[in-house]
Order: structure tokens, then sequence, then C-alpha cells
């Protein structure tokens, strides 16, 4: 072989055409899977919150909240200030908790008075929905603000069986309006359509 053959041949450069052409067809067609990546960090995004989210509830709605601060969960708890208050009464609401050292919010609804597990009851019209809750995790608990969400829009009736009897849950008109607005105030934290 001369040392003046040419490197690049016919043949090759058909080869790089074919090559290039399908390489940037592949990136181009993975361009429009971007937002379906596998998630590899490690981390639950389910309850991720943007600074701006977490902002705009701590100085603009926080004022409607009681803030507990914990300092042994490195957290703050906001329950609504006009939930029911009774020693007597067993109580079922949400409250929102923010931990301090992540971009995170969860929803926890707190029982007061009364042993997990429990059994809510919905009323809508003719029909009757059974919602069994236990403590679970936080995955559990917004499950169940999903869940009630569409029912209180539909304006249900609630009541649960607490200690083998069933008594009513969330039952004036000002209870439905603190869960309303504790579930609204959640998801817009997590800038997420509410259900």
């Amino acid at each position: 072989m001369s040392s003046k053959a040419p490197v690049l041949t016919p043949d090759l450069i058909k080869v790089l055409k074919i090559f290039l052409g399908s390489a940037l067809g592949l990136v181009l067609i993975l361009s429009f899977f971007d937002g379906y990546r596998a998630n590899n960090t490690g981390k639950e995004r389910t309850f991720q919150v943007a600074d701006a989210d977490r902002l705009f509830f701590v100085n603009l709605r926080s004022i409607h909240y009681d803030r507990e601060v914990r300092q042994e969960a490195v957290m703050e708890i906001f329950r609504h200030g006009k939930r029911l208050k009774s020693d007597t009464i067993p109580r079922f609401f949400p409250a929102i908790l923010l931990p301090s050292t992540t971009n995170e919010a969860y929803l926890f609804f707190e029982l007061e008075g009364a042993d997990y597990p429990i059994q809510i009851q919905a009323k809508l019209r003719d029909q009757v929905i059974q919602i069994p809750f236990d403590l679970g995790g936080n995955t559990a608990h917004k499950a169940l603000g999903e869940q009630l969400w569409p029912m209180l829009q539909q304006n249900a009736s609630f009541s649960w069986l607490v200690g083998g009897k069933e008594t009513p849950l969330w039952q004036t008109e000002s209870e439905k309006e603190v869960l309303k607005t504790v579930l609204t105030d959640y998801f817009r934290i997590l800038n997420q359509p509410q259900p």
C-alpha cells in the first residue's frame, strides 16, 4: 500500500454517513422521551418541594396554622388553627410536616383520643364507601388525602368506627373547611393538582 493512499475512501464515507445519521436519529428520538428517564438518584421524588412553594406556604399560608418545632425530629409541624380541639372527643385531622434538612413535605393524619386501626365511612347519596386506615408511612397518609378530596368536593358525610361504635367525623361545615384547606395547601406545596 502506498503512502499516498486516501484515508477517506468512498466506502468509508458511506459507513460514516450511515453511522452518524443513525446516531443523530437515535438522539433525536430519545430526546422526545426525556421526561420518562429512570430515577437513579435513590431519592423519593413524590414528596419533593420546590423552594418557591415552600416559601409561599411558610410566608403566606402558615398564618392559619399552629406551628410546632420538633428539635429532635428536625421538622416543623403545621396544624390548622381552627381544627376541633377537645379532650373528650376523639379527633382525626391532617397536619403538614416540613423537615428542615430536606426539601420535602408530608401529610400526617393525627389520631388523638383513639387507637389504630380505624375505619372511615363516607356516605355519598346512596353509596357508602369504607376506608380502612392504619398508621402507615408517608405514602399511606398522602393516599388517604387523595382519596378523601373528591368525596369532600361531592359534599359527602363522614363517620368512623372508634372503639367499636360509629361516631360522626368532620360533621360540621367548619371541620370540613379545615380539612379542605389543609389538603389544598398540602397539594399546593407539592405543586400537584388536587385529585
